[in-house]
């Protein structure tokens, strides 16, 4: 695949920051009296950090920013001396053997979004008794040996969007689903929350649901072919993703009328979004924010100084994009791979996305 492909290929990525310290010399002639303590501070140069990261998988233009989101990050702070970021490919036993070597690597912090709850938790407590400080992102694991999390409910993202549609269809009608990728703790609790709304509303009637792995053109061929299935569809409740605007697209091939989708704030489904409102087209925007990770690497450098935060656990509110805010959020300038909710400079931003660009060139 493309560089950053190549980048985060198992154990393979050390990208080493060198940080120097310039000295400055008086101009009044005289020679100054020599500083011990100055001397050693300029030796020994700002504490610095070591920190490997275990990723699930970049299947998608949302894994791809959140590692892109990521790099930035580790690239900006003066405390990362050495970066590691490994891809498990969806792979448990592959996450454990990562993990595994990430700690044979001397890191000072393991950060890891899970596949398993269950599966890697020897790895982490083996990284716990070797002294690593652990931050785990998005996805939970089953031990209290952690120092901090962080993540968003990912059972909110699924209950808001599904509130908001089951109000637009006036509380009855006929949805399909487009669910994650199976197994995954963030699908299933997403559709749990749909669920919780649906319980709520008897009229309201699931036809059909597929796994489309949050992918655009997994999306649209599902949505095709629950189309084809089911000639009355009055609500299309999405997982999220790239899915809702291969959607949009199925709904518009097939000369079907659009009725309100949920989507997330991938800049392609923005876009299809807005030139779709005069067609009477309505959609919410909830999001698993692209910055999550590098959060979680703030959170752990910041505990490496002493600076642990109050709460160990730190929850993200799910941000949303209403009809009113579209306009704010989406970029004809950047690519549809692009996802807005973002924490990246703006010079990042146009680096990875400018120009057509889909984010996978990474930053270099």
């Amino acid at each position: 695949m493309k560089s950053m492909l190549k980048r985060l290929a198992v154990g393979s990525l050390s990208l080493v920051m060198l940080l120097g310290l310039v000295g400055c010399g008086g101009g009044s002639g005289e020679t100054p009296a020599p500083d011990p303590a100055g001397s050693a501070a300029m030796e020994e140069g700002p504490k610095t950090y070591k920190v490997g990261f275990s990723n699930v998988w970049v299947g998608n233009s949302w894994g791809v920013q959140c590692v892109n989101e990521l790099e930035s990050y580790l690239k900006s702070d003066p405390r990362v001396g050495e970066y590691y970021i490994t891809d498990a490919n969806n792979d448990v036993n592959k996450q454990i053997s990562d993990i595994q070597d990430l700690i044979s690597k001397d890191i000072d912090l393991l950060m890891l979004q899970a596949i398993s709850p269950d599966a890697v938790v020897p790895a982490i407590e083996d990284a716990k008794a070797k002294g690593i400080t652990v931050v785990t992102c998005v996805s939970p694991v089953n031990t209290d040996q952690y120092d901090a999390s962080v993540s968003a409910k990912d059972q909110d993202f699924g209950r808001v969007g599904m509130e908001w549609l089951a109000e637009e269809m006036g509380g009855k009608g006929n949805i399909i689903i487009l669910n994650g990728m199976a197994g995954l703790s963030s699908a299933v609790d997403r559709r749990a929350g749909v669920q919780e709304v649906l319980d709520q509303y008897p009229d309201i009637k699931v036809l059909g649901e597929e796994y489309a792995d949050w992918d655009y053109a997994k999306g649209k061929t599902a949505t095709e072919n629950l189309l084809a299935a089911f000639p009355e569809i009055d609500g299309v409740w999405s997982c999220g993703g790239d899915m809702t605007r291969g959607a949009v697209e199925a709904f518009l091939a097939a000369d079907r009328p659009l009725c309100p989708m949920t989507g997330e704030d991938n800049n392609g489904f923005l876009k299809i979004w807005r030139d779709n409102t005069e067609n009477g087209f309505t959609s919410i925007a909830t999001s698993m924010p692209t910055w999550l990770f590098a959060e979680g690497a703030r959170i752990g450098l910041d505990i490496l100084d002493g600076n642990a935060p109050a709460e160990k656990d730190t929850v993200v509110e799910i941000p949303v994009i209403t009809q009113d805010q579209l306009n704010d959020y989406v970029r004809d300038d950047l690519s549809d791979s692009f996802w807005a909710n973002t924490h990246m400079s703006e010079e990042d931003r146009v680096a990875l996305y400018g120009d057509g660009q889909d984010g996978t060139q990474g930053l270099g």
